[in-house]
């Protein structure tokens, strides 16, 4: 088995091997890409395959050609079960037999196929195939919203309709592999794991929408970490494995910002605190510091934007029975509401991270 290499794309081959290792090779050359799995001649006298294959940021693509063959991935008690992916297959030419849990399906020139790789699962081929593979974290699938049981031997068809156009931005996609700039990866392979997955989400998916299912592991994310300073759009990019225009195009539906979310929440702990600090024992400065703050005069500046009262008019708890604040939204400096820019960033809109100033 060779294997060289253009820039982004990579080859596999067993044409090096001695015909009576073959069947080894290429369940190694197999495995290199998607986990564990034997190969065998299924009744041929050998193996005979080639995998063209690029890796777009955290997806990879694959063509793969090969002549009659079976592989196999047999789950073993006490061995791990594979790689955490799952495979979507188009298939271009000659015919497959698929089987996993108890599904047999037949997978012709045409047809796409989704399945769970860590599953057990048999592919036999009685004659050449090929087919084009992209090659899915599960973990993506997750950051989505959506159920990796949904892809567990599912077959659609990709001669029209929304599969087709999912296997026509592949063949771009892989073609122009070599050219992609890094910088312009991520939103490559989200825009095409988009499409890739369309055609096996059903309306009940269709309607909770990836960008749905972000914007509240953005939410969770911004709890978990929400008195931390340093907590920022950069930092949400880099723990979610999105671009920040990305994450700013999720959350366009909750009526604020990114940004202005975290310090609404930050402002709504510090009024929580504020309203038991005779219990809690902490100053005024002690609370917004804790809670992410590092200037309080920026605290308060927000705080009074927000409530309309200054934090140091809060009234006691023996006080709210006849008061509450009416909310206001959270302003800028100008007056005007937090919104996006073209670029995706927050105008208008303090740093998340301010530094905290000499002798506050």
């Amino acid at each position: 088995m060779c294997a060289t290499m253009t820039k982004s794309i990579m080859s596999l081959s067993t044409a090096m091997t001695p015909a009576p290792l073959r069947p080894h090779y290429w369940g190694q050359a197999l495995g290199t890409l998607c986990g564990r799995l034997h190969a065998d001649t299924f009744g041929g006298s050998t193996i005979d395959g080639h995998i063209d294959y690029a890796t777009i940021w955290q997806l990879r693509l694959c063509q793969i050609e090969v002549s009659r063959h079976r592989i196999a991935h047999r789950a073993t008690p006490g061995e791990p079960c594979g790689q955490a992916i799952i495979k979507v297959l188009f298939q271009t030419c000659g015919t497959s037999l698929f089987e996993q849990d108890g599904r047999r399906l037949v997978i012709a020139p045409g047809d796409c196929l989704a399945y769970d790789v860590s599953r057990a699962h048999v592919i036999s081929s009685s004659a050449l195939t090929k087919h084009d593979v992209v090659i899915i974290p599960k973990h993506l699938l997750e950051q989505r919203g959506l159920s990796v049981e949904r892809f567990r031997a599912q077959q659609v068809s990709a001669r029209d309709g929304a599969g087709r156009l999912a296997h026509e931005v592949f063949i771009s996609v892989f073609n122009q592999a070599p050219a992609l700039a890094p910088s312009c990866e991520m939103q490559v392979a989200e825009a095409l794991l988009d499409l890739v997955l369309l055609p096996f989400l059903s309306p009940f998916d269709l309607q909770r929408s990836p960008r749905a299912a972000l914007a509240g592991r953005i939410k969770s994310y911004i709890a978990e970490h929400l008195n931390e300073p340093e907590l920022s759009v950069e930092q949400l990019a880099v723990a979610l494995d999105r671009t920040k225009r990305y994450l700013h195009m999720a959350f366009a539906e909750e009526g604020t910002t990114i940004s202005g979310y975290i310090w609404q929440k930050r402002l709504e702990k510090c009024l929580h605190e504020l309203e038991a600090r005779p219990r809690s024992g902490r100053t005024l400065t002690d609370i917004a510091f804790f809670w992410g703050f590092s200037s309080s005069s920026h605290f308060t500046h927000l705080f009074k934007k927000r409530y309309g009262m200054p934090p140091s008019a809060i009234p006691r708890p023996g006080d709210l029975a006849n008061a509450r604040l009416g909310l206001a939204p959270l302003l800028d400096e100008g007056g005007a509401t937090t919104t996006p820019t073209a670029d995706g960033e927050d105008s208008a809109v303090p740093p998340i991270s301010p530094q905290r100033s000499p002798g506050s």
